[in-house]
């Protein structure tokens, strides 16, 4: 780390101690006070009026003596788990009493969620929030503290705190100084900034118990913040297990306070029945605050159910509450009327006048429509269509005209453009409308890729699927243009999340949540497809010939132009704060090298067949890696759970791979991880069963250069077992061995981590590198 710069001002705690005060100028704590885990106040020597003696806040008073045996040091967890008798309520008090947690840093946290985590989990009342902590700081005696609202201030603290820098530094020094942490971490030479969110994860964690002993509104919040955080940070073993259970458990918590419930008519009457004329405006604000809870469960519970073999926990035919109303009403507990989500019995309700409308209310209409197309696409698509795709009876028609039918529905002030954004942005409600058209555009994605053929060598342009089953022209009456027009919603989809991309990153407000990175994920997947099959992007929505960085030979080429390399630039910086980012870059590198060594075992079996085979045979020959006709069908199935699922629950499989078995990383070690190779066939013979040595026709492959030290945040494996399907047994793949025959090793990719990024953790603590998306940063920092 850069060494402190010497500073003629000193922080209060140091002159008072007369002590050396080592800073970077006043724009962050001295070094001193992270050590001690206190504020760090800088004042202006010079006409400075003596400090207040009794009017500091509590977190500034006597008891900073250095060296006194007064001095409150903070516990370790450690310490906290082994202590007899301590319960929940004393790990979150301990832990939330550290003086260096003011109220302008609670003021900066609650902000960061706003930005990144609201439009998901959109039940904290801030207002409400900011009170009761600003109560805790103005008492003069001990304050009333609630166990259960410090179970929301962990929840919240463990999604923030990687991205304020302050707390970032403080962390460090707790987790990596003290001995004998609970997470056993290895000496490190960078700043990991998940550090800090990791620590106080664990502790909510400790606080809420393996059980549930009570039920409350604010342990279902805390346990879905805590499920949301272990999702983006998904490793090894047991991949997203903590998450799939966190949510799980919240679900099943919200479901036996009965928060689908609310606006029941039988509910609704006996809340009203006893209801003081004096407490409205309280009881409103509570039964809004229960929907919103219920709502950030069906959110989480779509978002996990986005994979095969996944099931979702709540209906929608079971929710009887209406949808969030806008944030304005939301604050000021204001009593609307928004409509419910299409069920079965209340149809009644959706009748009723609406007198509310929001991006939220759009947003949760939509989460709707794609765990239908999510579950659509997880049971396997269009193979399980018997009709043409533009026929009323199928599945994908109606799924298609659900979306066409709520895009129409949007009010034009909900549309995406950039003129729009800048409006609410005004508002500070910009995160919901990004998440608004990330998850459209992820949807148009998903549903319409299904007729796209994974592999088109053979094809001239878009014409449907080559694999069965399919619609050829002298048996079915295409309607004019279907193929061309559902291939250009994938790509313009993929083209709009890239300009959203760059219309946040001008003010550094893109939204560091699962789902914008799913969406990233997807329109950077998009663009390599694009790159390596232009005929299907017709209007070449996601070529560009932009240079975005400097030439890297270490980076294929379209990781470092037009619009692909924007959504790779951006995962790429996503990924030091969120490690499900890191293992989609990998799976991205691990992709290019893929469609090289496809695209050239086409070409020369094709060659072979030409002479070999007769023209009966090679018309029979389907699989495209033997030079068939097919659209690598038999590809996509092995390589499903990668592409389409989002995020892995149980990536165990993955230590199947060569690379990883040969790693000296323990399964659940916390240090440096490494994502060497996807689960995939050898390609070496048409069975896949013989192991040959390395293809030698490998001339446009690119190559990593060697790197002297790996980068400290790497990604865990993004594994998970393949499915067995029909065609990839038939020809006696193997999912135990990597596809390429020159797979990459895990030092190839350690020297890229250290290669690929253009900046590095310890310049952004310093404040060296300007704002980046969403971080805090105090005032007076140095650009």
């Amino acid at each position: 780390m850069r060494p402190p710069m010497r500073s003629s001002i000193a922080c209060l705690r140091c002159r008072k101690s007369k002590i050396k005060c080592e800073n970077n100028g006043g724009s962050s704590p001295c070094d001193g006070c992270i050590k001690t885990g206190k504020q760090c106040i800088f004042q202006p020597p010079e006409g400075n009026p003596p400090p207040p003696k009794r009017n500091e806040p509590p977190v500034v008073a006597k008891t900073d003596r250095e060296g006194g045996s007064d001095r409150k040091r903070l516990k370790r967890i450690d310490e906290i788990a082994k202590s007899d008798g301590q319960k929940g309520t004393t790990y979150a008090e301990e832990v939330l009493s550290a003086p260096f947690l003011t109220e302008d840093v609670w003021d900066q946290v609650l902000d960061l969620y706003k930005l990144h985590f609201a439009p998901e989990l959109p039940f904290l009342h801030l207002p409400t929030m900011k009170e009761k902590l600003g109560r805790r700081f103005r008492s003069p005696g001990p304050t009333d503290v609630s166990p259960e609202f410090n179970l929301v201030l962990l929840g919240v603290l463990a999604l923030t705190a990687r991205f304020h820098v302050d707390l970032v530094k403080y962390l460090a020094h707790i987790t990596n100084n003290q001995p004998g942490n609970v997470r056993s971490r290895p000496m490190q030479t960078q700043v990991d900034p998940s550090t800090a969110s990791d620590y106080y994860a664990e502790i909510l964690s400790m606080a809420l118990g393996p059980i549930p002993k009570t039920a409350s509104v604010e342990r279902v919040q805390a346990m879905l913040m805590l499920g949301l955080y272990e999702w983006g940070q998904t490793r090894p073993k047991p991949g997203g297990l903590g998450a799939w259970m966190s949510i799980g458990g919240a679900i099943r918590l919200a479901q036996f306070l009965k928060l689908g419930l609310v606006d029941e008519p039988t509910e609704s009457a006996n809340a009203r029945a006893g209801q003081d004329p004096s407490q409205e405006s309280h009881l409103i604000l509570e039964r809004e605050v229960m929907r919103r809870t219920m709502f950030g469960c069906f959110v989480l519970d779509r978002m996990l159910a986005c994979g095969k073999g996944r099931v979702t926990m709540i209906q929608r035919e079971d929710l009887c509450i209406q949808l969030p109303c806008s944030e304005d009403k939301f604050d000021l507990a204001i009593e609307v009327n928004t409509g419910m989500l299409p069920s079965r019995g209340f149809e009644q309700d959706e009748r009723r006048e609406i007198n509310d409308d929001s991006v939220l209310s759009r947003f949760i209409r939509l989460v709707d429509i794609w765990g239908d197309i999510s579950r659509y696409s997880s049971d396997g698509g269009r193979l399980t269509e018997k009709h043409p795709p533009w026929d009323s009876r199928t599945t994908f028609y109606k799924l298609n005209q659900r979306l066409q039918q709520f895009d129409a529905s949007l009010p034009g002030t909900f549309k995406f453009s950039e003129s729009n954004y800048r409006r609410h942005e005004n508002h500070q409600a910009s995160s919901a409308y990004i998440l608004l058209h990330v998850l459209r555009c992820i949807s148009l994605i998903m549903l319409h890729r299904e007729y796209i053929p994974f592999v088109p060598i053979r094809c001239k342009g878009p014409e449907g699927p080559r694999d069965e089953p399919t619609f050829p022209r002298k048996e079915y009456e295409w309607p004019q243009g279907f193929w061309n027009e559902s291939a250009e919603h994938v790509f313009r989809a993929a083209k709009d999340i890239v300009e959203l991309i760059e219309i946040c990153e001008r003010k550094n407000r893109l939204p560091q949540s699962t789902l914008v990175l799913f969406g990233i994920w997807t329109a950077a997947f998009v663009g390599l497809y694009a790159h390596h099959f232009p005929q299907m992007d017709e209007k070449q929505h996601m070529r560009g010939e932009q240079i975005l960085r400097k030439t890297d030979s270490s980076i294929p080429m379209v990781y470092q132009h037009g619009p692909t390399a924007v959504a790779y630039n951006t995962l790429d910086k996503m990924s030091t704060w969120l490690k499900m980012a890191s293992t989609y870059v990998s799976i991205l590198l691990q992709m290019e090298k893929y469609f090289v060594d496809i695209k050239q075992e086409f070409y020369r079996h094709e060659e072979q067949n030409r002479t070999d085979l007769t023209e009966t045979a090679r018309i029979a020959t389907k699989r495209v890696r033997d030079g068939g006709s097919g659209g690598g069908l038999e590809e996509y199935e092995l390589l499903r759970p990668q592409l389409k699922d989002f995020g892995a629950l149980n990536p165990a499989d993955s230590d199947r791979s060569r690379a990883n078995r040969a790693s000296s990383m323990g399964a659940d070690s916390q240090g440096p991880i490494c994502t060497p190779n996807l689960i995939l066939p050898n390609p070496a013979e048409p069975g896949g069963v013989t192991n040959s040595a390395p293809s030698e026709a490998h001339p446009e492959v690119w190559r990593y250069s060697d790197g002297s030290q790996a980068r400290i945040l790497q990604s865990p494996t993004h594994g998970g077992e393949m499915p067995g399907s029909g065609t990839a047994g038939q020809v006696g793949l193997h999912v135990n061995e990597s596809m390429f025959a020159d797979a990459l090793t895990t030092d190839q990719l350690h020297a890229h981590e250290n290669q690929r990024m253009h900046w590095d953790v310890d310049a952004w603590l310093c404040g060296d590198l300007g704002d980046l998306p969403g971080h805090f940063w105090p005032q007076n920092t140095p650009k």
